[in-house]
């Protein structure tokens, strides 16, 4: 017999924890320390069908072919048939196709808003997916106005804003941290550098980074700027600066968590370029858990996350490059009670708790 207080919530998310694991996996992981005692189920689409452990989750990698949305179903169905259970979608084509009606719906970036900006043909198909996916689930959860604003829910449904919380916090409020290697990374970044934590695509702008890195070298001014992620562009990238023979800045691709920790504990300040799409802006408040200064686009979610808009900038050389300067001469800031005051774990996973709450109750379970 189930345990009354051991609740059954299924994530339905993209990628595998095995073979991926940043932005929306992270966010998972995180929702799922709201309650210890229950059972968490993770449904993502991958490369095979096969079953697995992460932390307190169970996972479930659905063949990623034709028939992925069938069996996709025909799981739900047995789940929710053994067990009452919240169903927690992060992912639109998942929840457009579920026969189930999705519980809680959550926006990272708005799917039609995210088409557009990126060109894509048939945009008619998009906002045709978002608009019916907010039809068919019971509440919708943004993790910001911008994402809110930006969307096409329109309807009289329930609807609630929850801020991110940083996964490299733990539960006692001390930070992750290992000196593995930390000898071998220190002798590429060194000190006195400035980090980007960002997925190499168009949005992130690395072009104006490098063009900043330039000017550094031109005007004299010591420092590095390293940059932490994969993507797309990232070897096109890594080329140009091999082009230019810039020495001033390094882009290292995927780190782990670990040595994410390090490079955040040891830069000067954490610097965000965003173009579009950026529905929050999580590295800006990982920077503040580690009580670093944070300067960033004047661009999307980020105005409202940020600390103070005389940490903004616009997106040209000249307004990043002054705000780089202007923010080293700033006195101490308590970062860290910002973040600890807006975005602790503590304080979201409360946010999360009264949420799983009321839509247990609405189902029973």
């Amino acid at each position: 017999m189930q345990n009354k207080k051991q609740h059954t919530i299924i994530y339905l998310g993209y990628n595998s924890f095995k073979e991926h694991k940043r932005g929306v996996e992270n966010v998972i992981a995180f929702q799922t320390k709201t309650f210890q005692e229950s059972i968490n189920i993770y449904i993502s689409f991958g490369t095979s069908n096969y079953v697995y452990k992460w932390e307190n989750l169970v996972c479930i990698s659905l063949k990623k072919n034709i028939f992925r949305f069938f069996v996709l179903n025909f799981l739900i169905f047995k789940l929710k048939k053994k067990k009452k259970v919240i169903i927690h979608s992060h992912n639109y084509l998942m929840s457009f196709f579920l026969l189930k009606k999705t519980d809680l719906f959550t926006v990272h970036d708005a799917l039609y808003y995210q088409s557009k900006a990126l060109k894509k043909r048939m945009l008619f198909i998009f906002k045709a997916i978002e608009k019916i996916v907010y039809l068919k689930c019971k509440s919708v959860h943004f993790i910001s106005e911008f994402t809110k604003s930006n969307s096409l829910f329109s309807i009289n449904k329930k609807n609630i804003l929850i801020p991110n919380s940083s996964h490299l916090e733990l539960k006692e409020g001390f930070i992750r941290d290992n000196n593995n290697n930390k000898n071998t990374l220190n002798k590429i970044v060194g000190k006195d550098y400035i980090l980007t934590v960002r997925s190499i695509e168009d949005r992130a702008r690395i072009d104006l980074l490098i063009n900043v890195a330039e000017i550094s070298l031109i005007k004299g001014v010591k420092l590095k700027y390293i940059v932490a992620g994969k993507g797309p562009l990232l070897k096109y990238y890594q080329d140009l600066i091999a082009t230019k023979k810039l020495d001033n800045i390094f882009l290292i691709g995927y780190v782990s968590d670990d040595k994410l920790v390090q490079l955040y504990k040891n830069c000067k300040m954490v610097l965000i370029i965003a173009d579009y799409g950026e529905g929050f802006g999580l590295p800006i408040i990982e920077g503040y858990l580690f009580n670093k200064p944070v300067i960033a686009s004047n661009k999307c979610a980020i105005p409202e996350v940020i600390i103070n808009e005389k940490y903004l900038f616009d997106n040209n050389v000249d307004s990043i490059f002054d705000r780089i300067i202007k923010t080293s001469t700033i006195k101490k800031v308590d970062y860290k009670s910002f973040y600890n005051e807006k975005y602790s774990n503590v304080t979201i996973l409360n946010s999360y708790k009264k949420l799983y709450e009321s839509l247990m109750k609405a189902n029973k379970c």
